[in-house]
């Protein structure tokens, strides 16, 4: 008897020893999960609302971070562009705004090592908001930018490099189209230049005026027999 009773308490032992391997063994597999789910993670901003928007990957193997931010910058709200390395640690950052408040939504890495940033802006431009395209080089440091818009509210919120060397926008516009909102994509060259309808039609125009002139004034002085 005391050779059978030992026999089912060892098998007890061994049936437990069994559910706790195996307890331990999924407990380990959860944690190993969330470590290559999560591998790091950082926060940036200061005492009140910063808002990341878009991300790249960079060339050197960190990241570009475009948003917009309430802590930092001239006004209440500021593009800003946080550049990471590799592990997110901030390498630099640049705030790009005026009076009014300006939002940045979009980014893309460029082929010189820069960056192409878009949203939309009240501190410049032609309406109540524009599309704001930035053009900085690999420190964030401004090149050029460009605004488009008319007397309403137009706003980006997507910017693409293209293979020309130039750039797409996507927004919104409610100068343009329709009555109401309406999709709004434009097409840029490589410094941001789209060209306008007066710089192509009053070249032409003054072609047809001077043709109409000089077949008027055959006319005048040729007349019908």
């Amino acid at each position: 008897m005391k050779g059978i009773h030992g026999e089912t308490v060892l098998r007890r032992k061994l049936f437990l020893s069994s559910i706790v391997l195996f307890v331990l063994l999924i407990s380990c597999s959860v944690v190993l999960a969330e470590a290559d789910s999560v591998m790091w993670y950082e926060t940036y901003g200061g005492t009140r609302n910063d808002v990341a928007s878009s991300v790249v990957e960079t060339s050197d193997g960190g990241y570009a971070i475009i948003g917009y931010t309430e802590s930092f910058g001239a006004s209440e709200y500021d593009f800003l562009l946080v550049k990471t390395d590799g592990y997110g640690y901030i390498e630099w950052n640049k705030t790009y705004g005026g009076a009014e408040n300006d939002f940045g939504l979009s980014i893309v890495a460029t082929s010189d090592g820069g960056y192409a940033l878009t949203g939309y802006t009240k501190s410049f431009g032609a309406g109540d908001r524009d599309f704001w395209l930035i053009k900085t080089d690999g420190t964030g440091s401004i090149e050029w930018n460009q605004t488009y818009g008319g007397t309403a509210e137009d706003m980006a919120n997507s910017v693409i490099a293209t293979s020309d060397g130039g750039y797409a926008i996507a927004g919104g516009t409610y100068s343009f189209g329709i009555e109401g909102g309406n999709f709004w994509l434009l097409k840029s060259n490589e410094s941001g230049i789209i060209p306008e309808y007066s710089s192509w039609i009053a070249p032409s125009l003054l072609f047809i005026v001077i043709i109409f002139a000089l077949i008027s004034k055959k006319r005048l002085f040729h007349p019908r027999s």
